[in-house]
């Protein structure tokens, strides 16, 4: 389906040790000086060997060649580490006994405080990074650091740093550093350095130094801290098993950002297209449906959950009906896309019509305010969410009563090269398919290669059930006949 992977840079599997796509690279001892965790000895043959082996894995890797049409690299699916509540009390109890700072912020809001993070100050995408606000709440981490730490930020959003540094196997030690180190408030290190240590569900022992730095705002009072860690594996095998996982997510992730260019210039050249933004919000009504599609009541709250590159907000905003738009999207390089094209529109806060863009998550909606919107959108995203339920129930929360939650996307019937022969008729009629004639195959290939696999997984029934089952009280419209006849629109009350 012409549209972005919603959140999948964020939402990443489980990856299972037989996947043939992640093969593991060949083992060869690494010893670090001082570091008792990787003291070893190998003979001269062992290592001779061991080299061999990795010889010929570059050499695989080496006589890949690139394809005519385009190929996405999977991202590696890997395994999201949890804590038992038993567990997670003992440890939440040896961090009361301390002096930790953080522990009494306020209540963390999106509206009030992240947004004034703007635009995040991220090293090296190879290394493991995330950032605090000014109170040690987690706002945001990067996929290194999702991939090294077995995705345990993820659901935390606005909560204390402590709800992840209990899954440290030194959690101790590193509470008291913290207890000792950030005392007093107004004699706070400008960098704080100190060792952690993590046991990984796919890659073992890992050691990293994290080095904590002050991030000020332009004022030079305390903004929050970018915090970086240098991980170390017991060995080199573990390295470089990393090391292509990490290549494998960044390319995927940046695959997408990639594709987001092509369709945002192919899809706004279509009237068919347009027709698909007009009927969610109710403008155009489908053909056939049933129910009652209504359009959003003037000076709405809205949710834009994977808002991708702002073509419903922006849609929305030039109507000049006085919504307020959250528009929440996770991947870097839509939401930059968006802020450009929706720029007469953004603001920094909710006090008046406009555009709020937020980068997050769909699947973790902490920080939004519960039962403070009118509407909710989800145009060409909830197929791509490996289980759309969380998501659900969360929107759900942050609805008012009778909110209503406003869902498109492709059906177990979609047919692409329908869907496909339409928009190319809408570029040929409008003089534009020679243009955009390179684009245009860049979206088919991606639909054909990647997205196909996950595109025909409901019908409007199943979709009604999901709603159901996420607790909304009323199917208030449902239409399988939407864009070309080739994708499902369902609305739902909270």
């Amino acid at each position: 389906m012409p549209k972005k992977i919603g959140s999948k840079t964020a939402e990443i599997p489980v990856i299972r040790a037989s996947d043939p796509t992640i093969a593991s690279a060949p083992q060869v001892s690494e010893p670090q000086k001082g570091d008792s965790h990787s003291e070893a000895t190998v003979s001269e043959a062992t290592v001779q060997a061991e080299l061999s082996e990795l010889r010929a894995e570059i050499a695989r890797l080496k006589s890949i060649q690139d394809r005519s049409s385009i190929v996405i690299t999977p991202a590696p699916e890997f395994a999201s580490k949890e804590l038992s509540s038993d567990l997670r009390e003992e440890r939440k109890s040896f961090a009361d006994s301390l002096a930790i700072p953080g522990r009494d912020a306020p209540t963390f809001n999106l509206v009030n405080d992240f947004l004034s993070f703007g635009v995040t100050p991220w090293a090296d995408p190879l290394v493991p990074v995330y950032l605090l606000d000014k109170n040690y709440r987690i706002v945001d981490w990067n996929l290194a650091f999702s991939l090294a730490f077995d995705r345990t930020m993820e659901g935390r959003r606005g909560l204390s740093v402590l709800e992840w540094v209990y899954f440290l196997d030194n959690y101790e030690e590193s509470l008291k550093t913290a207890a000792k180190d950030f005392a007093d408030p107004e004699q706070l290190p400008r960098l704080h350095v100190e060792t952690i240590e993590y046991t990984s569900l796919r890659y073992g022992k890992v050691f990293a130094t994290k080095r904590a730095y002050q991030m000020p705002k332009d004022d030079g009072t305390l903004l929050g801290w970018l915090v970086t860690l240098d991980t170390r594996y017991a060995d080199l095998k573990t390295t470089l098993r990393f090391r292509r996982d990490l290549f494998a997510t960044l390319r995927h992730d940046l695959t997408w950002s990639e594709y987001a260019l092509s369709y945002d210039r192919v899809l706004l050249a279509t009237n068919t297209y347009r027709k698909l933004l007009a009927s969610i919000v109710g403008d155009q009504i489908p053909s056939e449906g049933i129910g009652n599609l209504t359009p959003l009541r003037t000076g709405s709250r809205i949710l834009d959950l994977g808002a991708g590159t702002g073509n419903v907000a922006n849609m929305l905003a030039k109507q000049g009906r006085r919504h307020v738009i959250f528009a929440l999207e996770n991947n870097r390089i839509m939401l930059d896309l968006l802020r450009d094209k929706c720029d007469p529109y953004l603001r920094s806060d909710d006090e008046g019509p406009g555009i709020l863009p937020i980068k997050q998550d769909v699947n973790a909606l902490f920080g939004i305010p519960d039962r403070t919107f009118d509407y909710a959108i989800l145009n060409n995203v909830a197929y791509t969410l490996d289980d759309p339920l969380p998501c659900f129930r969360q929107v759900r929360e942050a609805l008012k009563p009778n909110g209503e939650i406003r869902i498109s996307g492709p059906q177990k019937k979609t047919d692409l090269e329908v869907l496909f022969a339409r928009i190319s008729d809408d570029l040929k009629a409008s003089g534009q398919m020679a243009e955009l004639a390179d684009d245009f195959q860049r979206v088919w290939d991606i639909n054909q290669t990647v997205l196909r696999s996950i595109l025909f997984r409901w019908t409007v029934e199943d979709m009604r059930d999901l709603l159901r089952s996420a607790g909304f009280s009323k199917i208030v419209y449902s239409t399988d006949s939407a864009y070309a006849g080739q994708a499902m629109i369902v609305v739902a009350t909270r």
